[in-house]
C-alpha cells in the first residue's frame, strides 16, 4: 500500500462543513488506509467524500490513482465545496485616491 501524497475531498452541499470536521476526518484516518468512493457513492448524505488520492511520486501524466493508500501527518488535504460564492466589493470612498 502506497502512502498518500494529496487526498481531495469534496464537501457536502446544504451547509457549509466548519475547519473543525474536516480536521476530526483527517485525524480520524491518520495512518489508515484510505480509497476514493465510488460514484454511487459521491450523490450520499455523507459529510465527506473523498474524490481522488495521489500516492507519492505521482506526475501529471498518470492517471490517478484508484488503489487504497495510507493517510500519513504529511498527506495535504484539499476540500471542495459544491457551490462557491465569490463577493466582489468595489471601493470608491476617498480615501483610495491619491492626488500626486
Amino acid at each position: 500500500v502506497e502512502e498518500a501524497d494529496h487526498v481531495y475531498l469534496l464537501m457536502k452541499e446544504d451547509y457549509r462543513i466548519s475547519r473543525n470536521v474536516r480536521l476530526a476526518w483527517f485525524l480520524g484516518r491518520l495512518n489508515q488506509v484510505v480509497w476514493p468512493s465510488s460514484a454511487p457513492e459521491l450523490n450520499s448524505e455523507n459529510e465527506l467524500d473523498l474524490l481522488s488520492v495521489l500516492p507519492k511520486g505521482w506526475q501529471l501524466d498518470l492517471s490517478p490513482s484508484t488503489r487504497p493508500c495510507i493517510l500519513k501527518p504529511s498527506t495535504r488535504a484539499t476540500f471542495l465545496a459544491r457551490r462557491y460564492r465569490f463577493i466582489i466589493e468595489l471601493d470608491l470612498s476617498p480615501s483610495t485616491g491619491i492626488v500626486v
